[in-house]
């Protein structure tokens, strides 16, 4: 994703001032051209990756949505039957990628609100214990 585009359309929006942005600590990310423009649209402390002041906390898939329901649910999506090749398991998660519904991504971000609340409530230790027992029931 062209992260101009991400923050030409966060400026579109007007909503800069209450936006944090979360990006991962893979080179690409972390390039120094990369480094200026989220400092040009964001406060530093509104920016959580590496070599920023808050850096996102390693190994922390409680509370990214990209790591507790999106790999999970194009897995899922993408290997639900036989795939030819390379080109149609692209097509395939491009295709489930695009059909989410806002009110599927609206409920995703509603469950990541409570997954740092519960995080909070505990010290900010794991939670998944926690998930596992509400899934349960």
């Amino acid at each position: 994703m062209d992260l101009f585009c991400v923050t030409t359309s966060i400026e579109k929006r007007a909503c800069v001032g209450c936006t944090v942005f979360m990006q991962g600590s893979a080179p690409p990310h972390i390039a120094n051209p990369v480094k200026r423009l989220l400092s040009m649209h964001f406060e530093n402390d509104r920016i959580i990756k590496r070599h920023f002041p808050r850096n996102w906390p390693s190994r922390s898939p409680d509370l990214n949505p990209c790591d507790f329901w999106l790999w999970c649910y194009l897995k899922h999506v993408g290997f639900s039957g036989p795939i030819a090749n390379l080109a149609e398991l692209n097509t395939r998660v491009a295709q489930h990628i695009h059909n989410n519904s806002t009110d599927t991504l609206r409920s995703v971000v509603e469950h990541a609100i409570s997954r740092f609340e519960l995080v909070a409530q505990n010290g900010g230790q794991h939670i998944e214990h926690f998930l596992s027992k509400y899934r349960e029931s």
